[in-house]
């Protein structure tokens, strides 16, 4: 029995004996960038799963030892090892479901929580300053149901036949611009552009801000996209809604 855990010991001080030289191995082989054979860098992942490894085989192997003390110890350690390997293979997969769940769950907990925010900022309408063809600027029409910090942008882009776009204009709105409002306040703002290319914009987007402090970002913070054709509400960062037509000049 003692020459059975004399050879166990053997064993195990060999194996561990042999993280030295996987980490060299990692540190030559998962490391990113230049001299390496992957432009990531994954140093710690062979040696690491090494040490997995082999903390499930010395525990599996010591067990067996115990239950099998007359079995030859060269083949309580290579169905160990087999059985280890297959142990830390079915730990790393129900680990990254596990860990996908919970980031779905999280993923679904904050679009629940930002669903009653969707309506916040109600874009009325909105025209172009004196006319499309050369506008100054784009002004908006805009309801405000939350009281903040409100800020915007303006983009139009011109697209042409092989479906490639071009930035025709952009707003030029600083931070000076920003004003604070009030719930349920109605206001009109106004985006002064800068024209980037000569011709109209066929697809115009509008980017409405709500900040909650009176500077700097802050949670709760609110930025809403209008656009032609919304593929969704939210993306988890920016709520979309629908661009309407532009009116007159003058809102009308």
């Amino acid at each position: 029995m003692k020459s059975t855990w004399c050879k166990h010991s053997i064993v195990c001080l060999f194996l561990g004996l042999m993280a030295v030289p996987m980490y060299f191995l990692d540190q030559a082989f998962a490391k990113g960038g230049s001299g390496g054979w992957i432009s990531l860098d994954f140093r710690g992942l062979i040696i690491w799963t090494y040490i997995a490894w082999l903390a499930i085989d010395i525990v599996l192997s010591s067990i067996a030892v115990r239950l099998f003390p007359r079995s030859g110890i060269l083949g309580i350690h290579f169905g160990a090892m087999l059985v280890s390997l297959i142990l830390l293979v079915a730990g790393v997969f129900v680990y990254g479901q596990l860990r996908r769940q919970a980031v779905s769950n999280e993923q679904q907990a904050l679009m629940a929580s930002r669903k009653p925010l969707v309506n916040v900022l109600e874009l009325n309408n909105w025209w172009y300053v004196p006319d499309a063809v050369s506008p100054a600027e784009i002004d908006v029409n805009v309801v405000v149901h939350d009281s903040g910090r409100f800020a915007g942008s303006v983009t139009g882009e011109r697209t042409d036949p092989s479906g490639s776009s071009t930035t025709v204009f952009e707003s030029t709105n600083g931070p000076e611009s920003q004003r604070q409002v009030g719930k349920g306040e109605t206001l009109t703002y106004a985006f002064p552009l800068k024209i980037l290319h000569p011709g109209g914009a066929d697809n115009v987007r509008i980017t409405l801000y709500l900040f909650k402090a009176r500077s700097g970002p802050a949670a709760g913070d609110i930025a809403k996209i209008f656009l032609t054709s919304p593929e969704r509400d939210d993306d988890g960062e920016y709520f979309y809604g629908a661009l309407p037509a532009p009116s007159q000049p003058g809102g009308k």
